[in-house]
This record gives C-alpha cells, structure tokens and sequence, in this order.
C-alpha cells in the first residue's frame, strides 16, 4: 500500500513538474517599435527603402470611457490585405494566459517594445471577410470565436457590452523594407484619423534582443536624419486616448 502510495505522488509530481517547465518555456515572439514624427513620413520611406504600399482601415470598440483599454483589453478590427477580429490582452499587473483554444485558432503571444520598455501580450485573431465592419457591442460579441470569448474569460474582465461601441476608425498605410543589414525586415505603418495620426517603424527579433535592436533602430534614424516622435509609446494606446480626449 505504502509504496504504490510512493509510486502514484512521484508519478503526480513529474506530471507537475513537466507542465510547470513546459509553461515556464513559453515564448514569444518579440517585436520593437519606434515612433517617428508622421510630418516625416515621405521621407522615411525612401530613406529606410521602404516599398510595397498596401491600405487598409482599423476599428477599435470600447466604452466611451476607454474601461477595456484601462484593463489592458483590446478589441481590434483590421480591414484590407490580411483583414482579421482580433482579442488581445495586454496584462497590467503581469499575468500569463496560456492559448484557450488548445491550437485550434491562431493564437498569439507577443513582447511588444516601446521606449524601451518590454510589455508583453496575448491574443487570438481571426480572419474577417465581411465588408461591412460591426458598430456595436453586441455585434462584436456575436463575431468572437470560441477562444476569443474563452480569453476575455481567462482575464477576468467584466464587459458590459451593451455598452461598447465604435470607439475608433483609423486609416492605415504601410511599407516593408525587406531584410537588409543587422535590423533585417523593417515595418513602416502610418496611422491617421482626423486632427491626428502616428507613423512607426518596427521589426521582430530573436528572443532577448529587443534591447539591442531599440539602439540600433534609433541609430538608424539619427543616421537618417529621421525626427523621432515626442511620444514613444503603444501606437493604439496613443491613438485612443487622442481620439478620446476626455479620457
């Protein structure tokens, strides 16, 4: 009896051992960003040999008061080339979520870098192929695939969806510089909304060497003659807050 006991809490123990390790060794793919002054935009693209122009629109619902983005939670509607519904959240006090959908929907798990600060993200996408984007609430809640809806439930965030809504429509263009150099592939996107809009350059390293690559990508600039930005932060927090002002 004793030693089947034994037997079976060493067999329990290395179960929980492999999963802590396995949970321990998620990674994520890292990406570095670096706001440039948007009154340079057509100078950046021939100074950083960026091509490929390619347009699209980008919706973002929340309440009036921005309650979702305050608790780290984004609703993101990307129309054009690559159209998709994404949930993500970005963890305010450092929390971790596994992929909710166990493979099955593309989930994403990211360390975004912005002035040199690393925060770390989770999301599930899905494609979106309507051409008429949701307004309200409700019609997003009905667009979210089952993972989605099981992420916004790992977070513990209470959503009352009556009273989300469009909070946002945001123009985007972008350009690709293909892999050249040390930074390799570079990613220019422009945002712009009436009375504003954030150009920023970007590109995805190995893990732990986002550090390195922000110096290297403020270098570029300086050598360019690229102005930066006044604000170096999350472009759809940025964003947000100015086309919400009162919040």
């Amino acid at each position: 009896m004793i030693q089947n006991a034994c037997i079976r809490l060493l067999a329990l123990a290395a179960a929980f051992l492999i999963v802590v390790t396995a949970y321990g060794q998620q990674t994520c793919d890292e990406e570095v960003k670096l706001l440039l002054s948007p009154a340079q935009v057509q100078a950046a693209i021939p100074a950083l040999h960026a091509g490929g122009e390619t347009q699209g629109r980008v919706y973002f619902y929340d309440t009036t008061a921005l309650d979702l983005l305050s608790k780290g939670v984004i609703l993101r509607l990307r129309e054009g080339r690559g159209a998709d519904l994404t949930v993500k959240l970005r963890p305010l006090s450092g929390e971790r979520f596994d992929d909710p959908t166990a493979g099955r929907e593309l989930y994403v798990c990211e360390l975004d870098l912005n002035d040199g600060i690393e925060a770390q993200s989770f999301s599930v996408q899905q494609k979106y192929l309507s051409t008429k984007p949701p307004e309200t609430g409700d019609e997003v809640l009905r667009l979210l695939s089952e993972g989605q809806k099981k992420l916004l439930d790992n977070s513990k965030v209470q959503i009352d969806w009556k009273r989300v809504k469009r909070v946002a429509e945001i123009r985007s263009t972008s350009w690709t510089r293909r892999a050249k150099g040390p930074l390799g592939k570079l990613d220019l996107e422009l945002w712009e909304w009436p009375n504003g809009s954030i150009l920023e350059v970007s590109t995805k390293v190995a893990t732990n060497a986002g550090q390195a690559t922000y110096v290297e990508l403020q270098k570029l600039a300086k050598r360019k003659d690229l102005a930066l930005s006044t604000k170096q932060s999350s472009k759809t927090e940025l964003a947000l807050r100015s086309i919400n002002p009162a919040h």
